[in-house]
C-alpha cells in the first residue's frame, strides 16, 4: 500500500525525502485531499518567497569575510556587527532557506563529506559598514553569511518527523490492511485533512468547513486605514488584543520612519509571532493561508501591494 511505502522511506534515515514527498502528493490526491498539497509542493520545488517559509526553515548564520591590510590578510575572518542597526543584524544573522528538499539533502551530503556548507554572499555596500568597526588601514574585500549547517540538517529532520507523524496516525486510523479502493472513504471518515494539518503545522484548525479547514480568505482594506486592517485580519480569528498589538506595532514603525511590513520592525515581529500561533492551530486558518492573508492586508494598508 502507498501509505506503507511512505512510512518505510521515512523510517529509514537514509530514505529519500524527495521520494517520500512525491508519494505523499500522490496519496493526498488519492484520498481526495489535493488541496493540502501546497506544503508538499513547496518542500519539493522550493518556497516562492521568504514570507511563506515555515519557522523551521529559518537558519542562523555568522558573518564572515576576507579582510586585508597593508601587511596581512585573513581569508575567513569573523566580522564585527554589533555596531549595526538591529534590523541589519537580524538580516545578517538569519538565513531563509528556500531551496527544494532535494537540494538541501545534496548540500547536507556534501557538507558531511567535504565540509564547507552553505553561504550567502553579501552585497559590496555591506563591506563599507563593516570597515567602520575595523582598525585604520584594515578593510573588508568581500563578506558573506555562513549558514549554520546544523540548522539546515534540522530542516530534513523536521520534514521527516512531521510527515512520518501524519503517515503513522493515518495508518493507525484507517487500518493496516485497508485496500487502495477503500482508502479514500476511510480517510474521509477519520478526517485525514485535520490529521495532516495537525502533524505538519503543529496543531489543528479551529474552524472546520466540512472535513476541511479554511483554505482561503479574501481581504479588502484600504491604504492608511488602520481599523480596516484590523477588521480584515479579524477574519483569521486573531484575538482583539493581538490586533491591538498590531495597531501599536504599525504606529511605532511609522513613527520611526519605517513603512510597515512583515520583514522587519515591530510589525515584522508581530507577524512572526502570529504565524507561530497559526502553527499551533489557534487561528481559523493554517500557516500558508494566514501568511498570505496578513502579507496582502499589510501591503494594502501601506500602499505597497503590486
Amino acid at each position: 500500500m502507498l501509505l506503507d511505502e511512505i512510512i518505510d522511506i521515512l523510517s529509514d534515515s537514509k530514505g529519500s525525502l524527495t521520494d517520500a514527498l512525491l508519494k505523499t502528493k500522490v496519496l493526498l490526491h488519492t484520498i481526495g485531499k489535493k488541496d493540502l498539497a501546497t506544503w508538499v509542493t513547496h518542500e519539493l520545488t522550493g518556497y516562492p518567497e521568504p514570507t511563506a517559509l515555515p519557522s523551521y526553515r529559518i537558519a542562523s548564520s555568522e558573518v564572515r569575510g576576507h579582510v586585508v591590510s597593508f601587511r596581512w590578510q585573513q581569508t575567513d575572518a569573523a566580522l564585527p556587527i554589533q555596531h549595526l542597526k538591529p534590523e541589519q543584524i537580524k538580516q545578517l544573522t538569519t538565513a531563509p532557506i528556500m531551496n527544494s528538499i532535494e537540494s538541501i539533502e545534496e548540500a547536507v551530503r556534501s557538507y558531511r563529506a567535504k565540509g564547507g556548507g552553505l553561504r550567502l554572499n553579501l552585497s559590496p555596500e555591506f563591506s563599507t559598514l563593516f570597515n567602520e568597526a575595523l582598525a585604520a588601514g584594515v578593510q573588508v574585500n568581500s563578506a558573506w553569511s555562513q549558514i549554520n549547517m546544523l540548522d539546515v540538517e534540522n530542516i530534513l529532520s523536521e520534514v521527516r518527523s512531521r510527515l512520518l507523524d501524519f503517515a503513522l496516525e493515518l495508518r493507525d486510523a484507517v487500518g493496516a490492511d485497508v485496500s487502495a479502493h477503500e482508502l479514500r472513504n476511510k480517510a474521509a471518515e477519520v478526517d485525514a485533512g485535520r490529521m495532516f494539518k495537525a502533524a505538519i503545522y503543529g496543531g489543528t484548525n479551529t474552524l472546520v468547513m466540512g472535513s476541511q479547514g479554511v483554505q482561503s480568505i479574501n481581504v479588502s482594506n484600504n491604504a492608511g486605514d488602520l481599523e480596516g486592517l484590523a477588521k480584515a485580519l479579524s477574519t483569521l480569528g486573531i484575538a482583539p488584543q493581538e490586533l491591538d498589538q498590531l495597531k501599536h506595532a504599525v504606529k511605532d514603525d511609522e513613527a520611526s520612519g519605517k513603512v510597515p511590513n512583515v520583514s522587519d520592525g515591530k510589525t515584522g515581529h508581530w507577524y512572526t509571532k502570529t504565524l507561530k500561533e497559526a502553527g499551533k492551530g489557534v487561528l481559523k486558518a493554517g500557516v500558508d493561508v494566514a501568511a498570505a492573508t496578513i502579507v496582502k492586508a499589510i501591503q494594502a494598508y501601506s500602499g505597497t501591494m503590486s
